[in-house]
């Protein structure tokens, strides 16, 4: 499974790649809580967009994954409909930090 998140918005502006993980290269503890993390939100039952509150500052994020079919989801942080999915990027931003400490 490969998963891109992508971030944008922000006071500056900018975009920002939070996260690019294939499953296949992490650890088998990480690749488990990935999947189950997948899997329990329903992430491919998730519209394209979910749709929030617009502001300015607001972050937005564009998450991908890949595994055997592909799925875009792009979301506003403060979506009360898209919890689930701002706790996958925080899910993935930890697994790939620790990756990316440990190689």
């Amino acid at each position: 499974m490969r998963i891109t998140v992508k971030r944008t918005g922000g006071f500056a502006g900018l975009t920002e790649n939070i996260a690019d993980l294939d499953t296949t290269q992490l650890d088998s503890e990480s690749s488990v809580k990935v999947a189950a993390k997948v899997d329990s939100i329903g992430f491919f039952d998730y519209p394209a967009v979910v749709a929030g509150p617009v502001g300015a500052d607001m972050y937005r994020y564009e998450v991908t994954v890949a595994d055997g079919e592909s799925h875009t989801v792009t979301f506003s942080e403060n979506a009360p409909e898209a919890a689930a999915l701002l706790d996958l990027v925080q899910t993935l931003k930890t697994i790939g930090s620790h990756q990316a400490g440990s190689t």
